[in-house]
């Protein structure tokens, strides 16, 4: 008795394994996974160096040894930050002509919201736009 449940669930696996439709496949995603990647790398050091300012303000760490880490992950996040730069900068849109003047515009890369050029953080989520 037992081997054939046994054989009728390993045949509803190959069958099910088999007979997996393209459409249920989720697409791959449209953003580059470099740039997506160093994102990350990036909002992770910046946590790194919270966590690690928080732990300097507790006491937990002495100055020589809060010094010598925060100048590593600094170094670390200069390295991620100047490859995003290499990688180019955020998609520009323009808006239409306002007073005979173009003005352009800067998509967030963390949230996707538009943003005028002269600002140099995102006004929806706080992200430095690049």
């Amino acid at each position: 008795m037992i081997v054939v449940i046994c054989a009728l669930l390993a045949v509803g696996v190959i069958g099910f394994t088999l007979f997996v439709r393209e459409k249920d496949v989720p697409a791959e995603p449209a953003g580059n996974p470099e740039i997506e990647h160093l994102q990350k790398q990036r909002e992770v050091l910046y946590e790194n160096l919270r966590d690690l300012q928080f732990e300097f303000h507790q006491g937990k760490l002495s100055d020589d040894d809060y010094q010598s880490l925060k100048t590593s992950f600094q170094d670390d996040l200069a390295k991620v930050m100047a490859s995003l730069e290499q990688l180019g900068p955020p998609p520009e849109i323009e808006k239409p002509e306002m007073q005979g003047k173009a003005i352009i515009m800067l998509k967030c890369i963390a949230c996707g919201t538009v943003n005028e050029s002269t600002n140099r953080f995102c006004g929806q989520c706080g992200k430095a736009l690049s």
